[in-house]
């Protein structure tokens, strides 16, 4: 690897891999991080873009595109030192992010993800190949987008989490806030299309799938490694309008020996009950410090790009250690 200047593969360069490469380039010079360069893009669409310049998104958006490549061959061959995977996700296998990243961390690169499926899926596999490798797997953009979530935990040395619990889909709590407003939940979710909040097929927020992922991948990174296939996951799409007025949010939850994601009625005073809007929170209960919070947006193009600046700063940090 050429350690002296570092160089990033940008695998995936839709909404959250333009929106690095815009951060990036706006804060490298604050960071110190000029000796860093974003020397390839490989999209589907936009094809493989080799020392992409300051416009190229502009170039893309008047309809440029390169030669075509396929992304494993792409990572075999590339002398960048970091891989930051943007695919689309896929909760059943975890394709083609799995693959890609099983590429890099084998190749001895470093990689930085925002995609849920194979942190979710696959966790255990990546997590031990990078080792094998002497390289980092990174994923903060997988729960809380760019808000602090387990990386918290990184400032708290010694610290033993007892549980975790959260509200960790912006979509279905916004959903269930307009609920208390009155709206049934179908003229919520339609309203939620409508503002992006939610997809045209909003299986993966209101039936749980996306929040069951992002408190697996917690479990697993704290070493409980609950399973997701097994996990009990029941969604929002039963939830009454008289539920959500008395506090019912969705909830995930896990501990050493239990997890699960559900409609839960919060107590008035709960910190979580108060959340709003498309929020996103995570409480965890500690030995030493009782429960701490952390609140703010959990999805977003210039918030998850946050998440992967801070990843990479993470392992620039570690760079020579």
């Amino acid at each position: 690897m050429t350690m002296a200047k570092p160089r990033i593969m940008v695998l995936g360069f839709g909404t959250v891999g333009q929106g690095f490469f815009e951060l990036f380039n706006m804060k490298k010079h604050s960071l110190g991080l000029n000796n860093v360069t974003i020397s390839e893009v490989v999209d589907a669409k936009f094809g493989h873009i080799i020392e992409p310049g300051d416009s190229i998104i502009s170039e893309l958006k008047g309809g440029k595109t390169y030669e075509k490549i396929d992304p494993v061959k792409a990572i075999m061959k590339s002398d960048a030192d970091i891989v930051c995977e943007f695919t689309w996700l896929d909760l059943k296998t975890a394709e083609p992010a799995y693959s890609h990243i099983k590429a890099a961390l084998g190749q001895g690169k470093h990689v930085i993800t925002s995609n849920k499926g194979p942190s979710a899926l696959k966790f255990r596999e990546l997590n031990d190949l990078a080792r094998k490798n002497n390289v980092q797997f990174k994923m903060k953009g997988t729960v809380m987008a760019g808000t602090p979530s387990f990386n918290l935990l990184e400032l708290l040395p010694g610290i033993e989490v007892k549980s975790v619990r959260g509200i960790m889909n912006g979509t279905t709590n916004y959903i269930l806030g307009r609920m208390v407003g009155g709206k049934d939940f179908n003229d919520a979710l339609k309203e939620a299309q409508a503002l992006g909040y939610a997809e045209a097929d909003p299986t993966n927020d209101v039936d749980g799938f996306d929040t069951a992922a992002k408190i697996i991948i917690i479990s697993n990174l704290l070493g409980w490694n609950h399973d997701f296939n097994n996990l009990k996951i029941e969604g929002i799409r039963k939830v009454t309008r008289e539920q959500a007025a008395n506090g019912t949010k969705l909830v995930a939850y896990a501990d050493r020996n239990h997890a699960f994601v559900k409609p839960l009625q919060l107590q008035t005073g709960d910190i979580l009950r108060e959340v709003n809007g498309v929020m996103n929170a995570v409480e965890f209960e500690t030995d030493t410090l009782g429960k701490i919070y952390s609140m703010g947006p959990g999805a977003g193009k210039i918030e998850t790009a946050q998440s992967a600046l801070t990843d990479l700063v993470s392992i620039l940090n570690n760079w020579h250690k």
